[in-house]
């Protein structure tokens, strides 16, 4: 297996070497990070699905434009996928979050702190999906937690696509103003 630190090297740009076997590589190591930074950059799991992919894709064409000298490789891709991004935005005429509300990505690993404050706002959560109805919490868990979209979740449930969206937006309304009343900020 090609270790990151080679690849970086530039070694990879030969036309002799696996480009398939350092992208299945990249992938591997900067997916999940890609895919929460672009989750917390839109707040939205399927746009954040699409972008990713189209950011992997983006990565996978221009490796042979990789310079080693210009920029180091977790900056490269963070730089296409923060310019995918905010093409996003401008597509959509969507306001783009502003670069203080960007996570520092030298140190992603939670403290203590963070441990406790993540506890204490799951257990809001916990109780204010305990207010829902069954339908409302096995949506919202085969929406976010498996992340199935809204036609496979009415597949299972029975009910139309629109009417599982439906159910859907009233839930998500309904937790916010709970946690809201709870004093949670999101």
């Amino acid at each position: 297996m090609v270790r990151l630190t080679q690849m970086e090297e530039g070694a990879w740009l030969t036309p002799d070497n696996d480009s398939h076997r350092f992208f299945d590589e990249i992938y591997r190591e900067y997916f999940p990070r890609i895919y929460h930074y672009v989750l917390y950059r839109v707040s939205n799991y399927h746009d954040a699905d699409d972008l990713s992919n189209e950011i992997f894709v983006k990565l996978f064409t221009s490796l042979n434009r990789y310079q080693r000298e210009k920029a180091s490789l977790p900056v490269w891709i963070f730089t296409i996928a923060r310019n995918t991004v905010i093409d996003y935005y401008r597509r959509n005429s969507r306001p783009v979050t502003s670069l203080e509300a960007i996570p520092d990505f030298s140190d992603s690993r939670p403290g203590p702190e963070d441990k406790a404050v993540t506890r204490e706002l799951r257990q809001h959560l916990r109780e204010a999906l305990a207010s829902l109805s069954q339908r409302e919490r096995e949506i919202i868990a085969l929406k976010f937690w498996s992340e199935f979209s809204n036609r496979e979740i009415a597949g299972f449930i029975g009910i139309s696509e629109s009417h599982t969206g439906v159910i859907l937006f009233r839930a998500m309304r309904r937790l916010r103003l709970i946690l809201k009343s709870q004093g949670v900020e999101y």
